[in-house]
């Protein structure tokens, strides 16, 4: 079983620190996967205590039992990456992000998107060439979004004239920069609504913020020197699929507030 199944099997259990620290463990799988338990804690800054007890909080018998299953989780991604029909791979990671959109309540992000200034922010040049695509769909069904280019650093985005009632969507891969963790709760204490799009299902950015959607990644080793690569097929899909979603919204919100501005004039009558 994977360590983001057992975490979101327990995950509305766990305290902040507890979140904390698998946070730190999956962000540093290859390290938490050779290291010492000792190793661990003074890497993290956490106790060996407290990483034991949150261990057996996610239903791990303890250290050990994290370090076999992270161990049994690499040999089984790397067997799939070799012999895994990647065309099946694909459309079975293309019905996830489908499913995880569609048990979204993305009225609420579209009302909040609606209502003010929308900013796209990317971590990654990966992410940042999908912000442009989002743009791009966002354009085509009337609405403005205004993209933060590559290289504008967080200072620069906290001093923009961001509003209370604008939306930021904010694009990452991991979403667990510690410094656009802070910087989100900032602008939310400000009034402005974050909506996230993050691979993983759990992390520090869609914690914080007030809407997360969530896309899967299809790793794939390529070249003959077997490297392990990310395609981000399912980020295309999910932004695709989420402005087609938002043209519907706008076009019905359109006929429900004729049809109460008709029914008002009657009523005046």
């Amino acid at each position: 079983m994977k360590l983001e199944s057992l975490i979101n099997q327990k995950y509305s259990n766990l305290n902040q620190t507890e979140k904390e620290i698998l946070a730190f463990i999956i962000e540093n799988r290859d390290f938490v996967r050779k290291a010492s338990l000792s190793e661990v804690a003074e890497k993290s800054l956490f106790s060996k205590s407290a990483i034991f007890r949150c261990c057996k909080k996610i239903g791990l018998t303890g250290f050990s039992q994290l370090r076999y299953v992270l161990t049994d989780e690499k040999d089984s991604e790397q067997d799939s990456l070799i012999s895994v029909d990647y065309l099946a791979q694909t459309v079975k990671s293309m019905l996830w992000t489908v499913n995880q959109f569609k048990s979204t309540n993305v009225d609420d992000i579209y009302a909040t998107l609606a209502a003010g200034t929308i900013y796209i922010y990317s971590t990654g040049w990966q992410q940042q060439i999908m912000a442009q695509q989002l743009q791009r769909d966002l354009y085509l069904i009337g609405k403005f979004a205004f993209v933060f280019p590559t290289g504008h650093d967080e200072m620069q985005l906290s001093s923009t004239k961001i509003k209370p009632g604008d939306a930021v969507i904010v694009i990452s891969y991991k979403g667990m920069n510690a410094t656009i963790v802070q910087l989100v709760n900032n602008l939310k204490l400000n009034g402005v609504r974050i909506v996230s799009f993050t691979s993983f299902r759990q992390n520090r950015l869609a914690q914080a913020a007030n809407f997360n959607l969530y896309y899967d990644i299809i790793n794939k080793t390529v070249g003959i020197e077997r490297k392990t690569e990310r395609f981000f097929a399912n980020l295309t899909l999910l932004i695709d699929i989420f402005s087609m979603g938002f043209a519907n919204y706008l076009v019905a919100k359109e006929e429900r507030d004729h049809e109460h501005g008709e029914y008002g004039q009657r009523k005046s009558k």
